[in-house]
């Protein structure tokens, strides 16, 4: 399957190719019979020999891809990592950028569209320095959008440990 990198999104513009492959997986955004992946959904299908993305003429590898999407989108390899870990465990993972966060997580069995995500996903780095103001701002978005914040911890090695945080009242 064929994507064509496009700013920062791969675009498959074979109709039945972009059907089949959001049909089945529910990958990216399906308009007007073409499949429009974020850079880091098309990396995760680089990874699994899924997708061939061309940039111009040239075909990019899996490594060519990571360079130029890390250059293009701070945060790039730890969202990856979460991104690659989440879907890897059988979750639908969608963007959250108009809920201010990194993914939206759908249990396993649902459907975007006609289901409603159940967490709201952030991707930090274990080394990153965040303080209350930044957790509880990321709590106060997961509530706001009733979903349960979970944060993505990447470790040096691209290891993923997740934290299931809800608010709970005494």
């Amino acid at each position: 399957m064929l994507g064509y990198l496009i700013g920062n999104k791969v675009v498959i513009r074979d109709e039945k190719e972009a059907n089949k492959l959001y049909n089945k997986g529910k990958y990216g955004t399906l308009e007007d019979n073409k499949l429009t992946l974020s850079l880091v959904e098309a990396l995760y299908l680089v990874e699994r020999k899924k997708l061939k993305v061309l940039k111009g003429e040239k075909e990019l590898d899996y490594d060519s891809l990571l360079k130029l999407a890390a250059e293009l989108e701070p945060r790039f390899w730890v969202r990856f990592c979460v991104y690659r870990d989440i879907r890897k465990r059988g979750y639908i993972t969608k963007t959250a950028l108009k809920y201010g966060a990194d993914f939206r997580v759908y249990d396993r069995g649902d459907v975007p569209g006609e289901d409603h995500a159940k967490w709201v996903l952030f991707a930090v780095n274990e080394n990153d320095v965040f303080d209350w103001k930044r957790f509880a701002a990321m709590n106060r978005v997961a509530h706001s959008v009733r979903k349960s914040l979970l944060i993505g911890v990447v470790d040096d090695e691209g290891d993923v440990t997740y934290y299931e945080v809800r608010w709970k009242r005494p």
